[in-house]
């Protein structure tokens, strides 16, 4: 019940802020096929999906030298009949020249700062891994952190602060819904440097349900087509990990990419190795084919769709 008051909560306050305000419509919408050999019975299947579908509208509003910003996200799914729908995220924030704030349904530090930067990879489901099907996930990273961490449901509290340019420091606070109330379960750090060539991240999460702290960090190198990154999460041991590389001559970029997830849900390590190659047609609109490899237990899967984006 909370959450949905949380919620709803926001809603009602970008829907006040939509009526004397900038706002744009965002999204994305990708369509694939794909086919998958697993391992235990070694047939194959033909799917047809719509993976990392969303739609979102974002408001703007400037208030005597502030700005306020308003985001609600909501994934797609239109194959899907169980929940074609799912919230993506949603929150409210204050934006000043040197910090912001914002609370709501937030992304994770980790998905932001360690994920997003180096996933080139678009042919996924984006769901759960399951026994049968361990390629539901571009990154291992994400992998590890769908089925161990933040639940993206709970509502979370954010700060960050930045020289205007290039540094930042950022602080992330996620609570427990209950029936009446909501305690603080778990929370993040991270600093990070941001620049024409590249980036590097650092974070660190606490969570009540873990005794060691998790860490993390992120470098991404770019130049003259040129991209190369990788990202590690640490606890204790490393948890997981993955690289990255990405070749674009002209309107075609090849890619490749590599990671392990060494604590799955049945402590065995697993590994992948994924390439593919993108045709940009546009800034919106991109056609991708990618082959993802699990070499022990063996299975491949071929995908390839196109994305617009808005």
């Amino acid at each position: 019940m909370q959450k949905h008051v949380n919620v709803g909560l926001v809603l009602m306050s970008i829907s006040g802020l939509a009526l004397g305000a900038e706002s744009r419509v965002t999204g994305q919408v990708q369509m694939q096929g794909a086919y998958l050999e697993p391992a235990q019975t070694g047939e194959g299947r033909w799917y047809l999906q719509a993976p990392n579908s969303w739609l979102g509208l974002e408001v703007l509003e400037s208030v005597s030298g502030s700005q306020y910003r308003a985001v609600l996200e909501v994934g797609l799914d239109p194959l899907s009949f169980d929940e074609p729908v799912a919230s993506r995220q949603v929150f409210i924030e204050w934006l000043q020249p040197l910090y912001s704030i914002r609370g709501g349904q937030l992304r994770s530090l980790e998905q932001r700062l360690l994920a997003d930067p180096i996933d080139q990879m678009h042919g996924f489901d984006g769901g759960q891994p399951t026994d049968s099907d361990r390629f539901t996930d571009a990154l291992a990273i994400d992998n590890y952190r769908t089925r161990k961490e933040v639940d993206p449901d709970q509502p979370s509290i954010e700060f960050t602060a930045s020289n205007g340019e290039l540094m930042y420091v950022s602080g992330q606070w996620t609570f427990e819904d209950k029936s009446a109330t909501s305690s603080l379960q778990q929370w993040a750090v991270a600093a990070g440097l941001d620049t024409p060539e590249g980036s590097v991240a650092l974070t660190y999460r606490r969570d009540d349900g873990f005794d060691a702290g998790l860490f993390g960090s992120s470098i991404l190198w770019q130049r003259d087509g040129l991209q190369l990154g990788g990202s590690v999460l640490y606890r204790e041991e490393v948890v997981a990990w993955d690289m990255v590389g990405a070749y674009q001559a002209g309107t075609v970029i090849s890619k490749l990419s590599y990671g392990r997830d060494g604590q799955t849900d049945s402590t065995d390590e697993v590994s992948y190795w994924a390439f593919g190659i993108d045709q940009v047609f546009s800034d919106s609109i991109l056609n991708y084919s990618e082959m993802h490899w699990q070499p022990e237990p063996e299975q491949w899967r071929w995908m390839t769709g196109f994305r617009l984006t808005f």
